[in-house]
């Protein structure tokens, strides 16, 4: 039996990779692995967009939006992969830094399940002696959640003790315990390891030299998190620094993911 690895990232957009891309976003490996190892599906269309119901489809096999909410996994089937692949003798593994699959149940279908905590205002380590600086305009953000009166881009910079090496962002802590998985395990065939990648989720907030890499120029306040609303609220400048932040981080998951393709 083949060992089985499913990489999850949340999420590229078709439209930024490859030719077809208006203004291209940087993921050489990503092309290096559809030109040389993979099959580019063309039209292809998932079938519930949102991160739990996605990965609720992933892993029963089931169309679950809308049939079924945001919910835990169990709620919305009896299947699940790992479980499954368990009967048939595999060893079974999540590592994730996605916030939302252990409160989904997902890693209940796991041998073993690890998660990298932090991702999107998940509250693991109090630090309280150190105020939550404001890093954007709360005008310009998602209201909520919100944490001591500070939005999520603000709580999501300071849960994380504002990291700025590349070695402190969670695609390069959730590659390198893949990678140190698979050096830990490679004779341990069959093996299903599930490694699932929030970025390039918001908040955005790679380093800051490879955000100057597709927007140099930018003065203004940061731009971290989106508002889930009207473009309208912000200016044309502020719109580009959006999808810079949103295209270094990107840039970033792929390096990432090379390393485990590699």
């Amino acid at each position: 039996m083949k060992n089985i690895i499913l990489l999850i990232t949340d999420t590229f957009r078709y439209d930024n990779l490859g030719g077809r891309a208006k203004r291209p976003v940087r993921t050489p490996e990503l092309d290096a692995f559809a030109a040389d190892r993979a099959t580019e599906i063309e039209g292809f269309y998932t079938g519930s967009f949102p991160t739990i119901p996605h990965r609720t489809d992933v892993a029963t096999g089931r169309l679950g939006w809308p049939h079924y909410p945001w919910q835990p996994i169990d709620l919305s089937g009896r299947n699940h992969i790992a479980r499954g692949l368990a009967r048939q003798g595999y060893a079974t593994q999540l590592l994730c830094d996605c916030p939302h699959l252990f409160n989904a149940r997902f890693n209940q279908g796991f041998q073993a399940a690890y998660q990298h905590r932090g991702q999107e205002g998940d509250r693991h380590l109090l630090h309280l002696n150190d105020d939550i600086a404001q890093v954007m305009p709360a005008a310009k953000t998602r209201a909520t959640p919100s944490f001591q009166g500070r939005t999520l881009a603000d709580m999501h910079r300071w849960i994380n003790r504002y990291a700025s090496r590349e070695d402190e962002m969670f695609s390069a802590k959730t590659a390198a315990t893949a990678v140190q998985w698979l050096e830990e395990n490679h004779r341990a065939a069959p093996f299903f390891l599930w490694v699932d990648f929030f970025d390039p989720h918001e908040p955005w907030d790679p380093p800051e030299y490879l955000v100057r890499k597709y927007d140099p120029d930018y003065d203004g306040e940061p731009m971290l998190h989106c508002n889930y609303g009207p473009a309208t609220d912000y200016s044309p400048d502020e719109l580009v620094t959006l999808w810079a932040h949103y295209a270094a981080e990107t840039e970033l998951v792929d390096r990432h993911l090379g390393r485990i393709l590699q």
